[in-house]
């Protein structure tokens, strides 16, 4: 294994026509600006270089994971044993009379606003929401209500025999934060979504409300965290309690481990105050799991991924 790393950026060079980057600080790619340094990591700007860097990597046995924006991600201090892929492959357009084609790097951020330019409204619930088109059908991201996979009409995946394959939504299985992607390990590399037509000035205006919604609850910008630590309750009855309502009750807010911080205006974020590690954040995460489950018997589930040495795409 020694001798196939150290010939691995002369191979990848020579396959893909670019090469790699090589011990590169994961921090930097991540929103809670924390992580060691991955031993490889290639920013794939187009489609077929997303396809043929993880093709490379699965042939030759090699640990790698896929990034967008690093949203909702915590990389370990002892960073990552393999090949990072940053998915940069962006690209978008209207299609016929209410479509929009993405690619899957593409950021969340335009493809709402060419919705708007295109007067198509039904992305209004993306506004403030970070990262890329990928990552979120992936875990089929939403708010306020709706999710992106209410509104994925086809995609074209990479699936698990490195074949390229056109599904429709049925495919994915979406639920609560969930899809197929996550249970097959397969890659979203372009999508079509169905919007309906709409006014411009009612689009955004739709979309300020959502963005002063977000202001109220969300840390300020620029502050390092991942979004929601974890994921809403689903109770029995199929309702959804906000995981931030146990946290509360908990005295959530406030509490800290090293430089992890339980954001004061919201129990469901956890911050980096700027030195805060991966050992931080998981042991207050842990502390929080803990009382939850004590006072409510419920198990509080993680929507952020810990990306560890071990954990990679297959």
């Amino acid at each position: 294994m020694a001798d196939r790393r150290a010939d691995f950026p002369a191979v990848f060079l020579d396959k893909i026509g670019k090469p790699l980057e090589e011990s590169v600080s994961l921090k930097d790619h991540s929103n809670f600006r924390i992580g060691g340094k991955a031993d490889y990591f290639f920013e794939a700007s187009i489609i077929q270089e997303l396809v043929a860097s993880i093709l490379l990597a699965r042939s030759t046995s090699m640990p790698y994971f896929l990034i967008g924006g690093g949203n909702n991600l915590l990389f370990d201090d002892d960073g990552f044993p393999g090949l990072i892929v940053k998915n940069a492959a962006a690209g978008k357009e209207r299609r016929g009379k209410t479509e929009i084609e993405t690619f899957s790097g593409s950021f969340l951020s335009d493809v709402l606003q060419l919705s708007i330019k295109e007067e198509l409204t039904g992305f209004e619930f993306l506004a403030g929401i970070p990262g890329t088109i990928g990552g979120a059908v992936f875990g089929n991201a939403g708010a306020f209500d709706q999710s992106i996979g209410d509104f994925l009409k086809e995609a074209l995946l990479l699936n698990q025999k490195g074949e390229q394959v056109r599904v429709k939504r049925d495919y994915f299985e979406f639920g609560y934060r969930q899809s197929i992607l996550k249970k097959r390990h397969e890659i979203l590399l372009q999508a079509v979504f169905e919007l309906d037509e709409g006014g411009r000035e009612k689009i955004k205006a739709k979309v300020e409300g959502n963005l002063e919604v977000r202001r109220e609850k969300h840390p300020p910008e620029g502050t390092a965290y991942a979004g929601s630590y974890f994921k809403n309750v689903v109770l029995p009855d199929g309702k959804k309690v906000p995981a931030g309502y146990y946290l509360e009750k908990v005295g959530a807010k406030n509490m800290r481990v090293g430089g992890a911080l339980v954001y004061p205006g919201h129990a469901n974020f956890i911050i980096n105050q700027g030195n805060a590690s991966a050992q931080d954040v998981r042991r207050l995460a842990q502390e929080l799991k803990r009382r939850v489950k004590e006072e409510f018997g419920i198990e509080l589930e993680e929507e952020v991924i810990f990306l560890r040495a071990g954990l990679s795409l297959p």
